[in-house]
C-alpha cells in the first residue's frame, strides 16, 4: 500500500493521448482501487456538478458533454470560463448564480444548470437567467449589436413535457402559424429531462453522458468508461477525487443536512398549517353545533308556544259557544 498513498487528489485530467501510456493506465487503475469503498458523489447535484463541469482543470469534460446537447460548430467549442454571478442593476434587483457559464470562440454565452430536486417555476428562472445574461451584455450608450447569442441549457429530473417523448429538446423563436423562424433573435433553452432518459442506450453520446450524471456507484461509472469515451474517463477521475476530498465531502454533506433539514421545516410549517387550519374547522363546527342546538331549542320552544296559543284559541272559541 505504500504506492498507493503517493497517488495525489489533485492530479489533472487524463488526455487522450496520456492514456496509450501503460504507466500511466496503470496509476488510474491503482488511484481507483485506492479509493473503493468510497461512496461516489452525485454528479447530478449541482454543487458536485459546478465543482465537476466548471473546472477549468475539467474544460475538456465540459466541452464534451456540450458537444452531445448543443448544436453549435465545432470552432465554437473554444471555451472561456466566466464569472457565475449574473450583475444587479441596480442594488436592489435580485441576485441570480448559475451554474457553469462560459463563452464561446465568437462571443456566445452558454449557461447550463442543473436541477434535481424539485424547483418551482423552472420556465421563469431559465426568462431570468437568459435575460440578465443579454443585459449584462452593453452598457448605457453602447449598441444593440454587442449582444451575443445565449444560450440556456437545463439539466432536470422534472418532467417538463409529459406530451412529448424526446429527452432533448431546443427552443427557439418562431411563428406559430406558418413555422417561420426568428434566427436573429440572440436567445435559446435546450431542456434534458432526466426521466424520459430510456434505461437503453440510444446510440448517442448524451445517452452516455446522461448515465453519468445518473450513475451512483463505481461499477455504475466504469461500466460507462469501458465504452471507450476518453472524456467520461477524465470526468470519472475528476469525480472520484472530488469524492475522496474531505472537505468537499464535508461541505457536501453540510449541503445536503441543510437541504433536508429546511425541507423538514417546511414540512413542519405545513403540518403546523394544516393542524391550526383543523382546529380551526373543528372550532367552526363546534360553534355551528352549539349554533344548531340553540336553534333546535328556539325552534322547540316556538313550536310549544304555538300550540299553547292554539290550545288557548280553542278555549275561547269554546266559551264564546257556550255563551250564545
Amino acid at each position: 500500500m505504500g504506492g498507493v498513498a503517493k497517488v495525489r487528489f489533485d492530479s489533472p485530467p487524463v488526455t487522450v493521448a496520456e492514456r496509450s501510456n501503460s504507466k500511466l493506465e496503470s496509476s488510474n487503475i491503482l488511484w481507483y482501487a485506492c479509493h473503493m469503498g468510497i461512496k461516489v458523489l452525485p454528479a447530478n447535484n449541482d454543487w458536485v456538478f459546478k465543482l465537476l463541469f466548471g473546472d477549468e482543470r475539467n474544460k475538456s469534460v465540459l466541452i464534451d458533454l456540450l458537444k452531445s446537447l448543443v448544436d453549435l460548430p465545432e470552432e465554437e467549442y473554444d471555451l472561456v470560463f466566466l464569472d457565475t454571478h449574473l450583475k444587479p442593476e441596480f442594488e436592489e434587483d435580485k441576485l441570480g448564480i448559475l451554474d457553469v457559464k462560459v463563452r464561446t470562440r465568437s462571443g456566445q454565452i452558454i449557461d447550463i444548470e442543473i436541477q434535481v430536486e424539485p424547483q418551482k417555476h423552472i420556465a421563469k428562472r431559465l426568462s431570468f437567467y437568459k435575460s440578465k445574461m443579454i443585459v449584462e451584455q452593453i452598457g448605457q450608450s453602447e449598441h444593440y449589436d454587442r449582444i451575443q447569442r445565449v444560450i440556456c441549457v437545463c439539466i432536470t429530473s422534472k418532467t417538463l413535457f409529459p406530451a412529448a417523448g424526446e429527452y432533448l429538446n431546443r427552443f427557439r423563436f418562431y411563428n406559430e402559424a406558418n413555422g417561420l423562424r426568428f434566427d436573429a433573435m440572440p436567445e435559446e433553452i435546450y431542456t434534458l429531462e432526466l426521466s424520459k432518459v430510456p434505461i437503453s442506450s440510444d446510440g448517442t453520446d448524451k445517452w452516455e453522458w446522461v448515465q453519468f450524471l445518473l450513475a451512483r456507484t463505481e461499477e455504475e461509472i466504469e461500466m460507462l468508461v469501458a465504452n471507450g469515451n476518453p472524456e467520461i474517463r477524465n470526468a470519472a477521475n475528476a469525480l472520484y477525487r472530488l469524492s475522496a476530498n474531505p472537505e468537499v465531502r464535508a461541505t457536501y454533506e453540510a449541503r445536503e443536512k441543510a437541504w433536508r433539514d429546511r425541507a423538514s421545516q417546511i414540512d413542519g410549517a405545513r403540518e403546523d398549517e394544516r393542524e391550526v387550519w383543523q382546529a380551526v374547522v373543528a372550532g367552526k363546527d363546534a360553534e355551528l353545533a352549539d349554533r344548531d342546538a340553540k336553534l333546535a331549542d328556539r325552534d322547540a320552544k316556538l313550536a310549544d308556544a304555538a300550540a299553547e296559543n292554539e290550545r288557548l284559541r280553542a278555549q275561547v272559541a269554546e266559551l264564546r259557544r257556550v255563551a250564545e
